[in-house]
């Protein structure tokens, strides 16, 4: 078994080019829109929503946009990320005005990124 695909929800465009194309390097494979009909059945959210799609051949993510507070509620639900040098990654995202949690846990330390849009990322440095 394997993940198809990841959905997250950003509240512009530019969000989701400048953190997921930009940051994370995903190609933009195609913006569409979910008609308002399927979202109901899908989501019970009657409303036109357009969607992209960014992706690598080892990740592929669904983004909604929609102008809402992901932050409006505490959210379990993250995605992670395996990088080369997650440090390095975690001072990028920061000098992109991102914010980083720095976790201390035994010996180790755990990292947490949001996007622009409050979507919270675990990251994990590849073995």
């Amino acid at each position: 078994m394997r993940l198809h695909h990841a959905a997250v929800v950003c509240r512009s465009r530019e969000h989701a080019d400048r953190f997921y194309g930009g940051i994370l390097g995903l190609q933009h494979i195609k913006t569409a829109t979910l008609e308002p009909r399927l979202a109901e059945q899908i989501f019970g959210i009657a409303q036109e929503c357009q969607f992209m799609l960014f992706g690598s051949e080892q990740l592929t993510v669904e983004i909604f946009i929609a102008d809402i507070d992901s932050q409006a509620s505490p959210l379990f639900e993250h995605l992670c990320l395996e990088v080369t040098n997650r440090d390095q990654f975690a001072e990028q995202c920061e000098t992109q005005g991102l914010e980083v949690k720095r976790i201390p846990r035994g010996d180790t330390q755990l990292i947490f990124v949001k996007d622009y849009d409050g979507n919270l990322f675990e990251i994990k440095e590849l073995e």
